[in-house]
């Protein structure tokens, strides 16, 4: 199969601030998708761009977008180099690198391509297999970093013998299959449709956000097609680039899920054990002492699930302000346009995104009855360590009310014992007067104890 002047564009971004941003990350990190251009021309053209010592990051602050080279002249900087099919073979190939900054984030767009000309004459149609050369070790797809946002590749060409549908759908799946060798890393196909007049087609699937490189290929059967391509690739720049802050934020998400569900479950089992001991009627001072310690731990955890369930909505935010700015853009394609047909492009801002959206509005539904698990557990645990203390405390009155009663009646029968001890003529008794009403003053002091006990056990029989 053969296709003319094949296009590679290559749609790369990362976080620059925000919620995820560090101070303290190093400066590997911050010029990540720089330094990733800069290994792919490597590759590629054998040139070495260093981008970073192009960009001033600082330039022009206050605008939400902006290109930042550091040259006025310049938005891009522009490549021609040659790929070596074979020893006695070059291959032209030109395109560009654009760096920018959107919002709160870097994007670099890098384009390679075949050419439509050469030495003022049309280049020659190439086999798909062409595309291997512009994808040596797989290095446009970019490796995991702490900034990174996501990546679309769009791969663009002309075809000219291609008039039946499914030969279409076969040129885009063997231009897949050529731009990335790997069995492994193939992206599934999700879709397709047309755009701008021309069909395209898209892979890898949204709901695969841990897995999820989204390519897109369209083959231009209309010259319409370049045109209108061309008049709206600023645009299309920033559609991926809200498509990737989406995709982000909804991977984030289900991570988020995951840590939630650990402490949902974690609290479920904690009170579980407190209704356990709800039931049980005998509570062991080591029991209250776990309760008293799971009383001070508890707002401590109820503090984390809080702080995850915030982050849970602020990803919702997160998507609900970038489909807007999605639309936006659509609508601006639409307006500059004439009202072009953009359903294609639409699919995801209809479909996916409000998929993604009700499902972390259902996560939140679910896990919000954690917090209300946590309310309970605390207030269970604080009423059974108050009930738990007033036994406490009546156990303690109990017992001084016995002591008092038996000290209390010993007191006075010890006083009558002294006044009569010399009436008193008892064998067992000691002969010294004073060890005599000492012994009988105990006997007396402990006999007073247990008619105290008796009462008051009987007293609870009655109750």
């Amino acid at each position: 199969m053969k296709i003319y002047a094949p296009n590679i564009h290559v749609f790369t971004f990362q976080l620059y601030k925000g919620s995820n941003f560090d101070d303290n990350i190093d400066s590997q990190h911050l010029n990540f998708i720089w330094e990733r251009g800069n290994d792919i021309l490597k590759e590629v053209l054998k040139q070495d761009l260093q981008l970073s010592q192009k960009i001033d990051v600082k330039k022009d602050e206050g605008f939400n977008k902006v290109d930042i080279l550091n040259d006025q002249n310049e938005v891009a900087v522009y490549l021609e180099g040659n790929v070596n099919p074979s020893p006695q073979q070059d291959i032209l190939i030109t395109g560009f690198a654009y760096p920018c900054r959107i919002s709160d984030s870097y994007g670099l767009w890098l384009n390679l391509r075949r050419p439509k000309q050469e030495n003022n004459q049309p280049t020659e149609d190439v086999e798909t297999d062409f595309l291997k050369l512009l994808n040596p070790n797989n290095c446009l797809i970019l490796p995991l970093n702490p900034l990174f946002l996501g990546q679309t590749i769009l791969i663009t060409a002309w075809i000219n013998n291609a008039k039946i549908q499914n030969d279409h759908q076969k040129i885009a799946d063997e231009c897949l299959k050529q731009i990335f060798p790997n069995q492994n890393t193939i992206p599934s196909f999700y879709r397709q449709g047309q755009l701008f007049g021309s069909p395209i087609f898209e892979y890898g699937l949204p709901n695969q956000s841990s897995q999820y490189q989204q390519v897109l290929i369209c083959l231009f059967t209309k010259q319409e097609t370049g045109n209108k391509f061309e008049q709206s690739c600023s645009e299309l720049l920033d559609l991926f680039f809200r498509h990737s802050k989406i995709i982000k934020a909804y991977k984030d998400s289900r991570a988020i899920y995951k840590d939630l569900d650990k402490k949902y479950r974690d609290i479920e089992s904690e009170v579980n054990k407190i209704l356990e001991l709800e039931n049980n009627q005998d509570i062991t001072r080591k029991d209250l002492k776990k309760l008293q310690n799971q009383l001070k731990a508890f707002p401590r955890l109820a503090l984390e699930y809080t702080r995850l369930l915030l982050s849970l909505e602020d990803s919702q935010n997160t998507i609900v302000i970038n489909a807007d700015n999605y639309s936006d853009k659509l609508a601006q394609i639409k307006h500059n346009l004439n009202g072009e047909n953009l359903d294609f492009l639409e699919i995801f801002l209809n479909k996916n995104c409000v998929t993604f959206k009700r499902q972390i509005q259902a996560d939140l539904g679910y896990f919000q009855h954690g917090s209300q698990l946590l309310d309970q557990a605390i207030n269970s645990i604080r009423g059974i360590v108050e009930i738990e203390q007033a036994k406490s405390d009546r156990s303690l009155e109990t017992t001084v009310q016995i002591l008092g009663i038996g000290f209390g009646g010993g007191a006075i029968v010890s006083g009558i014992i002294v006044q009569h001890i010399d009436k008193i003529n008892l064998p067992s008794l000691p002969k010294n007067p004073f060890l005599a009403s000492l012994v009988l003053s105990i006997i007396a002091t402990i006999v007073c104890t247990l008619l105290a006990m008796l009462g008051i056990w009987i007293k609870k029989l009655k109750l």
